[in-house]
């Protein structure tokens, strides 16, 4: 299955998530890339890192991961994308369990691609 994430960088920095994606390296995917953007959450423009993967390991799991990601670097939530192999795409904000705030649903007008 083929992974975007956007990970705003406001509550975080790069360094941090870099660091927790090389983690994750080698056991939930291979290779990745990974540049800088702008989005805009909550109505606040903040500078974002885009990162692309594939991986074989369950949707399940990378929920986990991402979840856990949203924990460790400060995050409300990781907006990501998948497609699978017939390109049938889905969507989400996946929340930290922490938060107790509203949810939101994905917006693809924010999604940078």
């Amino acid at each position: 299955m083929k992974y975007i994430l956007n990970i705003g960088l406001s509550n975080t920095n790069y360094s941090k998530v870099v660091e927790q994606i090389n983690n994750a390296r080698n056991y939930y995917f291979d290779d990745y890339h990974i540049n800088e953007s702008t989005s805009t959450y909550n109505d606040n423009i903040e500078p974002t890192i885009v990162l692309k993967f594939e991986s074989n390991v369950h949707f399940s799991s990378m929920i986990k991961l991402i979840k856990q990601w949203c924990k460790t670097l400060q995050q409300d939530c990781i907006a990501i994308k998948m497609l699978d192999s017939d390109n049938k795409e889905f969507s989400a904000l996946v929340y930290s369990d922490d938060y107790n705030g509203t949810t939101q649903n994905f917006n693809n007008d924010f999604f940078i691609n």
